[in-house]
C-alpha cells in the first residue's frame, strides 16, 4: 500500500473497463488521481470507488482525446488543482464495433470514416495526450500507453485497429528517446486481450482475437501499472510491458527481458 503515495496520475478513458481498474488500483495505493472520459455519469461513479479505495483525492473531467484544446485543459487544470502531473495513462481507445455496429475484418471491408475514427482516437489521441503531458512532468514522471498485442499481429484479421496500435508502439519508442534526458519515462503496457472494456460492443471479443491474444478481466493489468507508475520502474523507459507477463515472471527476470516498445 501507499506505493503512490504523493504522486499525480491521469488516467484518460477512466469511465469503464482497464481505466477504471487502472485508477482504482492508483487510487488504493495512494495516488491522487484525475480521472478523463466523455461521459460524467460514469466518471462520476468511477470517483466513488476511488474514494472508497482511498485515494488522496480525485477530480473528474471530461475530455476527448481527439481534441487538442480538451487535453491541454485536463493537463493544465490537473497542475493548477493538485500542484503537478506525475504519471499519465493513455488508455482511451476505440474498435470497429465503437463506432458502427457493423463488423470489419478484412482491409477491403473498412470504411474510410471508421478508419479516420480509429487513427483519430488510438493514434493521433495518443500523440496528443503525450504533446500536453510530456513537456510539463517532473523528474521521474512516467506516461503509460495502453498498446494492443495486436498491433504486432500482422495477419489476416488484425484489421485497421492493429495498424492504430503498431503506431502507439512507434510513437513510445520516439517519445522515450525525446524524453530520456528529463528523466521522464515513457513505457508502452499491453494488457493482452479484454473481455469487458466495452471496447469490442455488444457482442464482446471476436473469436478469432480470443484464439491468438491471451485473455482476461481488465484487473489483470493493474500490477504493471502501479508497477510502472512507482519509483520502482525508474530506470525503465522505451519499453514495452504485457500485462500477463508482469504477474508471471520475476522482477528481477523482467527487467532484463522487457521488449523494446
Amino acid at each position: 500500500m501507499d506505493r503512490l503515495a504523493g504522486k499525480v496520475a491521469v488516467v484518460t478513458g477512466a469511465s469503464r473497463g482497464l481505466g477504471e481498474a487502472i485508477a482504482t488500483g492508483f487510487a488504493r495505493e495512494g495516488a491522487s488521481v484525475v480521472l478523463a472520459a466523455r461521459t460524467v455519469a460514469d466518471l462520476d461513479r468511477v470517483a466513488a470507488r476511488c474514494r472508497d479505495a482511498g485515494t488522496a483525492q480525485v477530480e473528474v473531467m471530461t475530455t476527448d482525446v481527439t481534441d487538442e484544446d480538451q487535453l491541454t485543459a485536463l493537463v493544465d487544470t490537473t497542475i493548477a488543482r493538485l500542484g503537478h502531473l506525475d504519471v499519465f495513462v493513455a488508455n482511451a481507445g476505440i474498435a470497429v464495433p465503437s463506432v458502427t455496429d457493423r463488423r470489419m475484418t478484412t482491409l477491403e471491408t473498412y470504411e474510410l470514416d471508421v478508419v479516420e475514427r480509429l487513427f483519430a482516437v488510438n493514434t493521433v489521441g495518443m500523440w496528443l495526450s503525450m504533446k500536453a503531458a510530456l513537456p510539463v512532468m517532473p523528474v521521474g514522471g512516467s506516461f503509460i500507453a495502453i498498446g494492443s498485442e495486436l498491433g504486432r499481429m500482422a495477419g489476416a484479421g488484425a484489421g485497421v485497429y492493429a495498424v492504430t496500435k503498431a503506431g502507439v508502439d512507434l510513437l513510445v519508442r520516439i517519445a522515450a528517446a525525446e524524453s530520456a534526458a528529463r528523466r521522464v519515462r515513457v513505457n508502452c503496457l499491453s494488457p493482452g486481450g479484454m473481455v469487458d472494456t466495452h471496447l469490442f460492443g455488444p457482442n464482446k471479443m471476436p473469436d478469432y482475437i480470443k484464439a491468438h491474444v491471451p485473455w482476461s478481466a481488465p484487473e489483470v493489468i493493474v500490477p504493471a501499472a502501479i508497477w510502472l507508475a512507482s519509483d520502482e520502474s525508474e530506470s525503465v523507459t522505451g519499453k514495452r510491458l504485457a500485462g500477463t507477463e508482469f504477474n508471471q515472471t520475476p522482477l528481477e527476470d523482467l527487467r532484463a527481458g522487457l521488449e523494446d516498445a
